[in-house]
């Protein structure tokens, strides 16, 4: 095996984690992997990023449910746009983005376009875990319309991007159900796993046909290398600050952004 590929394996296990502990940030790290270290087009990585997440965000939930820390209302109102959206994209977005193009005289293909779009997803994710720093004081309400409206813009939005470039958004779910709703942040991170996973695993199913593509022996090996870091994250939750773990970790992303980001434009550069 390519020492790259054990490389991969082992930020596996920091994908798991990162859900474990924050209920998003993961998401983030598989396309990247999947493309980079193990040399799989964008487009097809996509794929493998939707399937590693909703596998791991759905047993991630297991526990949550059992405990009752999931707020079924709230998913329930989320998930519809966001489901809507997720099929629209799949479907038909992706498909919209021609395999090349031209732009200013620049050849840009739609592997090149989905890294770019994923770059700057990363460093506003980024950007928003970095920002959050403070424990936001909530206090448990019942929606009004204006709130429901509010998460479901959100929702739609969140159903885009898990399409378009395989993010669960969970760095948007997270802060939109404790500032829109005032759900607690430990429920919110709960609530956060199941629509990610629900979200992820639905967009995987409307683009069914690229399943063909996949190499599941790396698929499923770091799958369940992703869930050994779950299993740890979820023991840690308890333990660690959540806050000051996703400012750490947003630096971390806004590095792997902008490294993607420089490394696309590079090959732009140099073609």
């Amino acid at each position: 095996m390519e020492s790259i590929f054990i490389i991969g394996f082992i930020l596996a296990v920091l994908v798991g984690l990162s859900m474990g502990l924050m209920g998003s940030g993961g998401s983030i790290l598989t396309l990247p992997i999947f493309v980079y270290l193990f040399h799989i087009e964008p487009q097809y990585a996509l794929d493998y990023s939707l399937f590693s997440i909703g596998i791991l965000a759905l047993i991630g939930s297991i526990r949550p449910l059992k405990k009752n820390e999931i707020n079924l209302k709230t998913t329930a109102i989320f998930l519809v746009p966001s489901l809507f959206s997720v099929y629209l994209t799949k479907r038909y977005l992706l498909a919209a983005i021609p395999e090349q193009f031209n732009l200013a005289g620049v050849e840009i293909s739609r592997n090149h376009t989905i890294m770019l779009l994923f770059s700057a997803v990363i460093i506003i994710s980024a950007s928003a875990m970095v920002t959050q720093r403070k424990q936001v004081k909530t206090v448990a309400v019942i929606m009004n319309s204006v709130q429901i409206a509010k998460i479901t813009l959100v929702g739609f939005l969140v159903g885009i991007m898990t399409g378009l470039v395989g993010a669960g958004g969970g760095f948007i779910i997270v802060p939109a159900l404790v500032l829109l709703i005032g759900i607690p942040l430990k429920q919110a991170i709960a609530t956060s796993l199941f629509i990610i996973g629900l979200n992820a695993s639905f967009g995987l199913v409307a683009n069914y046909q690229l399943m063909e593509h996949i190499n599941w022996p790396i698929l499923i090996l770091f799958t369940l290398i992703t869930l050994i870091g779950l299993q740890i994250g979820s023991k840690w939750k308890e333990r660690l600050d959540t806050i000051k773990l996703k400012g750490i970790f947003g630096y971390f992303l806004l590095g792997i952004g902008t490294l993607i980001l420089i490394s696309e434009i590079f090959q732009f550069v140099n073609h």
